[in-house]
């Protein structure tokens, strides 16, 4: 993205001498023996303005960032031409929206330039030299940029307009952050590492050589691989979000300098831009394979979906390419009913409990006899327990291992009752650390005394009322009374006085990140007619199964019936 100038063809020099326009025309490399991949076809090829990059798409209209015409091009998608410009000076390579109005990044300066419908500048924002492409929104209205030539990542408060920066390697290219706002992945081109960021912590979480000038990368739809397309020697890289090691690569199909990657809506697929040439390679994600190239424009740039719909703009040919993405898969018809099992844990108790041993979740998990299993698993951590299950027969990832369910309980019963593990947990490591600080301040201000005794009192309260009620009776657990004492417990002064302090480590915070990831789990095999059982820690149970009475697709099973 090394552009200096407003010339069309000095901005295309700056690649060209990099890397040469050559055109390649790539062939499908391997497919799946059991699915079969849709072929995908560009729709349309508009014309824009000169030198196109970011692109945004509202409606029926598509805005496209022409940066060798120092405009902002407004394409009508019904009419597929380009019907009006807003002026943007300063070699605009991105825009996005900011309330009614645009942010649009000037490659040839040193500042983000808010503008108008009529391109009047509003605001501008010093973020360093040569400010590219917009990552996106987060954090409540938050906007994050890269500045190539100032090593530099930039979040912009659109509504206090206070600049948050952060270093980065040399050469910094688009960061991509995950969806909870806790970690950046950073490219740095020039050193051929990713850079992640701890941005809840502030802190620097790991620096991970990657390849030769690692270009544009997307995190996989489920955020457990962050995916780096590598232009300097025409690779796509994987890396584990939770580990932040190199999990995987994928060279044979991918074009002549791969320039970004994005990962398709389903989940399913990931697409490649090869701006050494005029294609897409499309990645089967299962099975880690090319299975098809796709043409667009010669020297496809810049990559991004709306509506399963896939945008591309060709800075050497000047156009946008559009092509749609294949619909999401539908649900058998007709629809059966799923049923739900909530399975409170007790996590390290189960290994000392008289009455809720791993015996006794056994012959209640036997009796549940499920489908699916939905735990209280990291998704980005359940590979590596797959793969340590399967080579070592134990579970050596350390945040699973601590589990005393799933290595005494799911794990042993694994390959024998042939059911099917999801990971669903919203929690990591880095807002867990983030919790202990905040929860360490907390304690040691003198102006929140008051709420802190209050919380410590209504946890020692809370605690009392569980040991008069049942204690560890599995009975007891899955009981309304123990709900409610568990919502009055955290959900009193903890919740009301601290979720806010506590950021994605809030009581509240946090049981919305899980139920979101055990609801996109029962969406995706709804209509099925299969059992699911949710596994979590007991105190979970409440807020899990508040959110499930409201779905009219499942049936939730009691789950007392199974320990009697």
């Amino acid at each position: 993205m090394s552009l200096s100038k407003k010339s069309p063809l000095i901005i295309a020099a700056c690649i060209t001498t990099l890397l040469g326009c050559s055109q390649t025309s790539l062939t499908s490399s391997g497919k799946s023996s059991n699915y079969k991949s849709p072929k995908l076809k560009v729709s349309q090829t508009i014309d824009v303005g000169e030198a196109p990059h970011g692109i945004r798409v509202e409606g029926n209209k598509a805005y496209v960032a022409n940066a060798g015409s120092d405009n902002i091009g407004v394409v009508d998608l019904d009419k597929g031409e380009q019907v009006k410009t807003i002026p943007a000076s300063g070699v605009p390579l991105d825009i996005i929206r900011a309330g009614d109005d645009w942010l649009v990044t000037a490659f040839d300066g040193k500042v983000v330039s808010r503008i108008n419908e009529t391109g009047k500048v509003l605001k501008t924002y010093d973020v360093g030299k040569s400010p590219s492409l917009f990552s996106g929104i987060y954090n409540n209205g938050q906007i994050s940029v890269t500045s190539e030539f100032a090593d530099r990542l930039s979040f912009i408060d659109t509504k206090t307009h206070a600049i948050r920066r952060i270093s980065t390697g040399k050469n910094p290219y688009p960061a991509h952050i995950t969806s909870d706002g806790v970690l950046a992945f950073v490219p740095n081109n020039t050193d051929g590492t990713v850079t992640v960021y701890d941005l809840l912590n502030d802190r620097l979480q790991a620096t991970v050589p990657v390849c030769e000038k690692p270009e544009g990368g997307a995190l996989t739809q489920d955020e457990v691989s962050y995916m780096v397309a590598c232009g300097g020697d025409n690779r796509v890289v994987f890396i584990n979000t939770a580990s932040f090691e190199v999990i995987k690569e994928i060279s044979e199909g991918i074009g002549n300098r791969p320039f970004s990657v994005v990962a398709g809506p389903d989940g399913r697929f990931a697409y490649v831009n090869n701006a050494g040439g005029e294609t897409l390679s499309v990645i089967d994600l299962k099975t880690n394979k090319v299975v098809q190239s796709i043409r667009v424009g010669k020297q496809p740039i810049v990559m991004r979906i709306f509506d399963r719909t896939l945008y591309v703009t060709n800075e050497v040919s000047n156009t946008l390419s559009v092509i749609p993405l294949p619909d999401a898969p539908k649900k058998p018809s007709p629809a059966k009913t799923n049923e739900v099992i909530v399975l409170g844990m007790i996590h390290s108790g189960h290994n000392t409990s008289k009455v809720y041993g791993l015996d006794t979740l056994d012959k209640a998990f036997r009796k549940m006899n499920p489908d699916y299993v939905l735990t209280e698993m990291p998704p980005n951590r359940f590979d590596r327990a797959q793969a340590d299950w399967a080579e070592f027969g134990e579970i050596r990832e350390p945040r699973i291992k601590r589990f005393a369910e799933y290595i005494g309980m799911l794990y042993p019963r694994f390959n024998e009752m042939q059911f099917e593990i999801i990971p669903t947990a919203g929690w990591n490591t880095h807002m867990n650390d983030f919790r202990r600080a905040a929860l360490g301040r907390l304690a040691e201000d003198p102006t929140r005394a008051s709420q802190w005794q209050e919380y410590q009192e209504s946890v020692k309260l809370m605690g009392e009322k569980l040991e008069a009620a049942g204690g560890d009776d599995p009975l007891f657990i899955h009981s309304d009374e123990y709900d409610s004492i568990i919502k009055e417990g955290y959900g009193g002064p903890y919740q009301q006085y601290f979720n806010d302090d506590l950021g994605t480590g809030g009581w509240k915070t946090i049981n919305e990140a899980h139920y979101a990831n055990i609801d996109k789990a029962l969406n995706k095999h709804s209509g099925e007619g299969k059992r699911f059982v949710i596994t979590y820690g007991a105190g979970h149970k409440y807020w899990i199964l508040q959110e499930l009475r409201k779905r009219k697709d499942i049936t939730i099973l009691d789950t007392r019936t199974f320990f009697q």
